[in-house]
């Protein structure tokens, strides 16, 4: 007997607020750029740069649509945002563990649910803000594999002191994590800064 797959895709609610703000962000800066730019200035880099974001949306909204999570008794199979599928058998899996994690905030709690192999790892991961409560409970009545849930709430620092290995890198060293993203913006701004000038 063929395994009933079960597709789950991710809130729907992100791509519209994703839309939202797009436009909010996009429409009063190129407002004033081509206000700024049309009577004696460099409108077609401006139009240039306009074409390339609207280009970057729609890649990204392909990329969104693409993503989800299929689950039968055999095993688990995600495609993720930037299209790489990762699939975990069902005997490769040593646990599932679900928990309610506080946000960044410390107000607000969303739930989790990391697949584990068998050293403890994460191997695929549901985060709340991204998968609902539903569909983290289809994986979980789906796979026959062990089931672990926390009974009360923890935080990030919590989870990465009682579980190192469930953690992406960045969430287990959060200095690092900021102090490159910092740099990566601040080398963008330069990039971006140059054209303009050149363009100028």
């Amino acid at each position: 007997m063929v395994a009933e797959r079960i597709k789950l895709r991710p809130h729907d609610h992100l791509f519209r607020q994703g839309v939202v703000a797009f436009l909010a962000f996009m429409a009063p800066v190129f407002v004033v750029l081509y206000v700024l730019t049309v009577p004696h200035g460099p409108w077609v880099a401006v139009l240039v740069t306009q074409a390339i974001a609207l280009v970057a949306f729609v890649v990204v909204s392909v990329l969104f649509f693409r993503v989800a999570i299929w689950v039968d008794s055999t095993g688990i199979t995600e495609i993720g945002f930037l299209g790489r599928t990762t699939r975990v058998e069902a005997a490769d899996i040593g646990s599932l563990f679900l928990v309610e994690m506080y946000e960044a905030s410390g107000m607000h709690t969303v739930p989790q649910l990391f697949v584990r192999n068998r050293d403890g790892c994460q191997v695929m991961r549901m985060r709340g803000q991204f998968w609902s409560k539903a569909s983290m409970d289809t994986v979980v009545a789906t796979l026959e594999v062990p089931k672990e849930a926390s009974d009360q709430a923890v935080s990030s620092r919590e989870l990465r002191d009682e579980y190192p290995g469930l953690l992406y890198w960045f969430e287990r060293r959060p200095v690092i994590a900021a102090l490159a993203f910092g740099a990566g913006v601040a080398i963008v701004a330069a990039v971006v800064y140059s054209v303009f000038m050149v363009t100028t």
